[in-house]
């Protein structure tokens, strides 16, 4: 039932013109966009960040403080928040990958 709902909305704005513009339209999707990150090339065109890559620039942002810091407590928190973060985002691709 899912699918034919997804199937008569898609039909509907084919016939109704509003997938002619979209950028790259007939074309493959580049195999370099196609990573861990599922759906990121559409992502990346929408300008939106995927929940992944959500995580994945908060990683590096963290890291950049922890380079920075100086202070071994403050080292420790953020050791741990980078810790946090990266186990959030392995469940999250792990949930992904099981129940797309």
């Amino acid at each position: 039932m899912f699918n034919a709902l997804i199937e008569n909305a898609f039909r509907r704005a084919q016939e109704n013109g509003d997938l002619d513009d979209l950028p790259g339209a007939g074309k493959p999707i580049a195999e370099s966009s196609l990573n861990a990150d599922p759906f990121a090339h559409v992502y990346a065109e929408s300008g939106a960040m995927t929940p992944f890559s959500e995580l994945r620039r908060q990683i590096e942002e963290a890291r950049a403080r922890l380079a920075a810091a100086s202070d071994p407590e403050e080292q420790r928190a953020i050791q741990t928040e980078i810790s946090g973060l990266e186990m959030r985002k392995a469940i999250e691709m792990e949930t992904w990958k099981r129940y797309g």
